[in-house]
């Protein structure tokens, strides 16, 4: 049987995430999170077509979010939170119809908030970034019909002017 799940969060793991987990045709679920990885996001994880779960949270990663991500149709929940990624977020992310739960919090992304986001996302945390620009009414139309139920954008330093739902997200401008 093919690996569907790999857990190894808090293990004290150090190193890089190795390129070769991109090979991991069946994998669904990968939790490498709250260890000290370190270097950046591989872009083989792009391949891994049955994902549903990518956690690389609190590591010690850096570079960019691969555009490959974009890629993860089956993908629900994307945290790559606490770590010192860096660059924009990618616009690739906006064609991830399954993705609830996006968590990018506490790295040093910059620009601006991605002028699409897939229908189902439940969760928004994108706190605590170097976000200058968000002009899209994406994340707006997502609160207003009730499917996005947690919005969290404060601690970036966006110019004005912001969407009429910016508060909702905590989010202020300059």
């Amino acid at each position: 049987a093919a690996l569907q799940s790999l857990y190894l969060a808090t293990n004290a793991l150090s190193g890089t995430v190795p390129d070769s987990l991109g090979s991991l045709a069946a994998l669904q679920f990968l939790f490498l999170n709250s260890n000290s990885l370190s270097r950046t996001v591989p872009d083989s994880l792009g391949s891994l077509a049955a994902l549903q779960s990518l956690n690389l949270a609190n590591n010690g990663l850096s570079g960019t979010v691969p555009d490959s991500l974009g890629s993860l149709a089956a993908l629900q929940s994307l945290q790559l939170g606490f770590n010192s990624l860096s660059g924009t977020v990618p616009d690739s992310l906006g064609s991830l119809a399954a993705l609830q739960f996006l968590f990018l919090n506490s790295n040093s992304l910059s620009r601006t908030v991605p002028d699409s986001l897939g229908t189902a996302l439940l969760y928004l945390w994108v706190s605590d970034n170097q976000l200058t620009s968000w002009s899209s009414n994406s994340v707006c139309s997502l609160i207003a019909t009730g499917s996005l139920t947690a919005c969290v954008l404060d601690n970036n330093p966006f110019t004005c002017p912001l969407p009429s739902c910016a508060s909702v997200c905590a989010a202020t401008c300059k």
